[in-house]
């Protein structure tokens, strides 16, 4: 079994708007060692609705192909759905051979963004162990993304397990909470420049500078929109992802 690290960044050096308070840490979450192939329709393409162990609802899509396949742990916004967080990357849903998996969080948002505990952290795990058990899974090809406070936890996860993820997406973040930085994932981030939510100043243009301060290589994508994910933008950067996984 392997364990996630603590969070990567302190708020003070990746601040931003829609950044959560305290010191909160990221530990002790724990991901499937091996792969299970799994038979019959459990990995068949389409989507597929999941209840996890703890009671948490999850969905998981499955694009055309056969093999091993890529994984991306999607995560959604505040007040989303499992099923919003997976329509946020619907622009890649016609990529072959991979699989996201997306958990609910247990509140109306992801719990470490308003407090010094990451309640989320057992749902994200058995997601992944979930999507592990149904499908052959290639360990080197896996990302963890987001829309907007998906995009702020996407971040904060993927900062500080840059050795289990190698590739991060984060489509309209507002910030990263805080923790110590573990590996140096390749990050793709996109923010609309008319975005009246989490202004792209405070936010993309902000968490996209201090990335790079800090050593992180960056992909950004600036666009003329709002508060969005758009198919476009989405599929851009599941191709980013895909391009640049081994394999």
């Amino acid at each position: 079994m392997r364990t996630f690290g603590a969070v990567a960044l302190a708020c003070a050096l990746i601040g931003a708007a829609g950044c959560g308070g305290g010191e909160g840490r990221v530990t002790g979450v724990t991901t499937a060692a091996t792969t299970t192939v799994s038979s019959g329709q459990r990995c068949a393409p389409g989507e597929h609705a999941l209840t996890l162990p703890n009671g948490q609802a999850a969905r998981m899509r499955v694009t055309p192909g056969r093999g091993e396949r890529a994984l991306v742990v999607v995560l959604h916004g505040a007040g989303g759905t499992p099923a919003s967080a997976l329509d946020a990357f619907r622009g890649g849903w016609d990529e072959p051979g991979l699989v996201l998996i997306a958990p609910a969080s247990k509140g109306q948002t992801w719990s470490i963004l308003r407090s010094e505990q990451d309640l989320d952290l057992e749902s994200v795990n058995l997601a992944l162990a979930e999507a592990y058990e149904r499908c052959r899974i290639d360990r080197r090809r896996l990302a963890v993304g987001g829309f907007s406070d998906g995009a702020t936890y996407a971040l904060t996860l993927g900062v500080s397990n840059g050795d289990l993820f190698p590739a991060i997406m984060a489509l309209s973040p507002g910030g990263i909470v805080g923790g110590e930085q573990h590996g140096v994932p390749r990050v793709f981030v996109s923010h609309g420049t008319l975005d009246d939510v989490l202004p792209i100043g405070r936010a993309g243009d902000a968490v996209v500078r201090k990335l790079r301060q800090a050593g992180y290589p960056v992909t950004y994508r600036r666009f003329r929109g709002g508060h969005e994910a758009s198919p476009e933008t989405s599929a851009a950067a599941v191709r980013w992802f895909l391009a640049g996984a081994p394999g």
